[in-house]
């Protein structure tokens, strides 16, 4: 081979090396290229697949996390509201019965009648006067101290009403020692026995007065004062006003009924409140049954004098009743009138004053 022939090969073998590094070149380029191509799918299926999508996601946290409700509204229970006892109970009367319009036709202080107590009271109030009668009334509810009247500032007559009064006064002041007269533990308490009972029972008016020369009017006026009573004792009977003739239940109440169980003096106040049962002639005590308390005492005259009057005042306390210190019950009514004779009226008052005690 001639050189020429010899550099002529060499060219075209260094022309064919350099064609094929090429192609291995580029080969080898593509290859690499699509390697990556494929690591970043890869990545991005594996990236997928360990980071759910944001529904997914949702739904995963819903499903790994318990649902929660929302705490319930607490319930509130309201304080019970405590009942007065006696002891608060006696001055609230006391301070309803000042505020009471003693000149009105019906008046109330500390409650509110409604349609039907008013409506019916006055029916009662009305069925007086239409027959040419005066009359008065004031009740007080014991379980509030709540009072209702109707003319309750007007005087009258308080014929034997006052005898109850008069009596629990000389007991409650120390006039006479209700121990020792309850029992008869000596001659002179047997003869202040006899009285008192013969005074409450059948009203006799003779032991009434042999009482009120010994004692007087002083044990009474003594025992209404802080009351805010303005018409009390004059002589042995005398004009009160209803609201006043009420003052005086209401302190006979407390002494009655108030005492504790373990009082010194319970049994003989018991006595006391025992001999003003099923008193002669009471309208109260005529609409009411055996198993209540009913402690009155009625009054009546028939011209007399020039004087007319039938009343009756008392207290009034459920059957079953117990503890009235801590828990009062009832109430006190005092009517005062010139109805002489009719007891129609009077128990027809008693009874609807009942009614609207009870609907209180």
């Amino acid at each position: 081979m001639t050189d020429a022939q010899l550099d002529n090969a060499i060219v075209r073998h260094a022309q064919s090396a350099s064609r094929w590094k090429t192609v291995c070149f580029s080969a080898l380029l593509v290859a690499a290229l699509s390697a990556a191509s494929m690591g970043v799918a890869a990545h991005q299926t594996s990236a997928s697949a360990a980071a759910p999508s944001a529904s997914a996601t949702a739904t995963m946290q819903s499903q790994a996390q318990p649902t929660v409700s929302p705490s319930p509204t607490p319930t509130i229970t309201p304080t019970p509201t405590l009942a007065p006892t006696l002891a608060q109970v006696i001055p609230a009367a006391f301070a309803n019965l000042s505020q009471l319009d003693g000149s009105s036709t019906l008046a109330s202080a500390g409650v509110e009648l409604n349609e039907m107590q008013r409506s019916q009271l006055m029916e009662r109030i009305e069925d007086f006067r239409a027959q040419g009668y005066q009359a008065s009334f004031v009740v007080v509810d014991m379980r509030t101290g709540a009072a209702i009247a109707s003319y309750g500032g007007m005087p009258m007559y308080t014929a034997s009403s006052i005898k109850a009064p008069y009596i629990v006064s000389l007991a409650q002041t120390g006039a006479v020692d209700i121990n020792a007269v309850a029992t008869s533990a000596t001659a002179d308490a047997a003869g202040l026995n006899q009285l008192i009972t013969q005074t409450l029972q059948v009203s006799d008016n003779d032991t009434y007065e042999a009482l009120y020369k010994r004692f007087g009017a002083a044990p009474t006026m003594q025992w209404l004062a802080g009351t805010g009573a303005t018409t009390g004792l004059n002589g042995y009977y005398g004009d009160v006003t209803a609201i006043d003739l009420a003052r005086m239940w209401v302190n006979s109440y407390d002494y009655l009924f108030g005492a504790s169980a373990d009082a010194a003096d319970a049994q003989e106040r018991t006595w006391l409140a025992q001999q003003m049962r099923s008193s002669l002639n009471s309208s109260i005590a005529a609409v009411h049954g055996e198993g209540e308390i009913v402690a009155s005492k009625a009054g009546w005259i028939y011209g007399e004098g020039n004087l007319y009057a039938y009343n009756d005042a008392g207290i009034v306390i459920p059957a079953g009743s117990m503890q009235l210190s801590e828990k009062p019950q009832g109430y006190v009514l005092a009517m005062l009138t010139n109805a002489c004779a009719r007891d129609d009226l009077l128990t027809a008052l008693a009874q609807t004053v009942d009614d609207a005690m009870r609907a209180a």
